[in-house]
């Protein structure tokens, strides 16, 4: 246990007009202007013995290559273990494509490459202002989200489930100087940033923009206040469709983020220790070859047919069913698939990083059986390989289980991916004990 020392930054990287968004598929040209702003925000912590990084960035997501660069830049900048840079993202859905996701038109890699200095930059930034520093965490409640996995006609379609599994914890970190002024805030809460829907062609950060604006503004001076979304894979945003919407929800998120910071007693003594697992998912198998083609013959028509206007799941659909043929003409029906469970022991605090769009429930498992009071768990973190649900979910069908891992790869995810990603955090978490 040692004095902590801290230092915060944030870099803009809001991006050129006319860069393709992403979060939907549906739509059909790039964004048309700038509401607000977007941010890499970086925090730097050292205890003199060890040295961690926790960065948060207004994108949808960032994929395995991308986090791999940047931790190599900032390891190679200021000699920090890349292995120790947790970096998430917020997963606005009004943020530029940064991955090749299918059905939102061309990625646009060179500006992508300037996007992973920019990250790299905000810690390298971060490490520069190294100060004494204190830490402490809170909790704050607010329910501006819902369980969107509504079943209607023996369906489950992304709607409104107020009986579903949710979380209204608010998870708050602040972060002191000496003199207990705050250098950083961190928030996490698990909430779909997709207030502002496909219809939305300009780019901004959603309410999570708005919550973090309010908590910079109260805080002042140099205050950084950072948002890691939670385990938000089926829970979406009440407030739906408008700007006014997604600042209402980012005030009320923001103004809970202020009230619970106030109560938190931070300390200047404390350990830093970080532990990793990579956990073999595997995949389920693609459908046959002749399946295969059958598929792609019939979006091929649909998509032909005259008059029929533009669908993007149509799309979607056709150009998976060509790349999965491809695999299984190759016998390659399933695939092991790698994932990184991230954990971070800030003295009492727990910061879980998993990625994917995670199930409430997984992050409600780990929470349960994490033996600290304060265990935060952060989805879309050190890359995105799609939905994790649960047993359950599949059982029930729907979007996230049957369709959506078709946008990030190709093959279906493991259906075991639940319990082991809450085992896996779990038995990092208690290796700290």
């Amino acid at each position: 246990m040692g004095q902590l020392k801290a230092g915060a930054a944030r870099v803009n990287i809001t991006p050129y007009v006319g860069i393709n968004l992403s979060g939907f598929g549906g739509r059909t040209k790039g964004s048309a202007g700038v509401h607000d702003d977007l941010y890499a925000k970086a925090v730097v912590l050292d205890d003199g013995a060890t040295k961690v990084a926790i960065v948060s960035c207004d994108l949808l997501n960032l994929d395995e290559s991308s986090i791999a660069s940047i931790r190599e830049k900032a390891q190679g900048s200021m000699g920090i273990d890349g292995e120790s840079v947790l970096i998430s993202t917020t997963h606005t859905h009004s943020g530029p494509l940064t991955s090749p996701l299918r059905g939102f038109g061309k990625l646009d890699r060179e500006w992508v490459s300037v996007l992973e200095k920019k990250i790299a930059g905000a810690i390298l930034i971060a490490d520069s202002e190294l100060q004494e520093a204190r830490i402490g965490a809170g909790k704050g409640h607010a329910e501006i989200n819902v369980n969107r996995r509504e079943k209607r006609d023996d369906r489950i379609v992304l709607g409104v489930n107020p009986g579903g599994a949710i979380d209204y914890e608010v998870g708050v970190i602040r972060i002191d100087d000496a003199e207990r002024t705050p250098i950083c805030i961190i928030v996490n809460y698990a909430c779909h940033p997709v207030v502002l829907g496909g219809n939305n062609y300009l780019i901004s950060a959603d309410y999570p923009g708005y919550a973090m604006g309010l908590v910079k503004q109260v805080q002042g001076g140099n205050t950084v206040a950072m948002f890691l979304n939670g385990t938000a894979g089926n829970l979406n945003p009440i407030g739906r469709g408008t700007f006014e919407e997604a600042e209402r929800s980012g005030i009320i998120l923001g103004a809970e983020v202020v009230k619970a910071a106030q109560t938190i007693d931070t300390s200047p003594d404390l350990e830093l220790r970080m532990a990793k697992e990579k956990v073999e998912l595997r995949s389920g198998e693609l459908p046959s070859e002749d399946e295969l083609e059958e598929i792609i013959i019939k979006r091929k028509n649909e998509l032909g047919a005259a008059g029929r206007e533009y669908d993007p799941d149509r799309e979607i659909t056709l150009t998976w069913a060509q790349d999965a043929l491809k695999m299984a003409k190759l016998g390659k029906k399933s695939a092991i698939v790698p994932v990184e469970v991230q954990i971070l022991r800030l003295g009492e605090i727990i910061l879980a990083g998993i990625p994917g769009e995670v199930f409430v429930e997984i992050g409600l498992g780990i929470k349960e059986g994490s033996p600290f009071e304060h265990t935060f768990v952060a989805g879309y973190t050190n890359g995105c390989i799609g939905y994790m649900p649960t047993k359950e979910a599949f059982q029930e069908g729907g979007y996230e289980t049957h369709s959506a891992y078709r946008l990030y790869g190709i093959y279906p995810v493991d259906q075991d991916v639940a319990e082991k990603m809450v085992n896996s955090s779990l038995k990092l978490i208690e290796s700290f004990k």
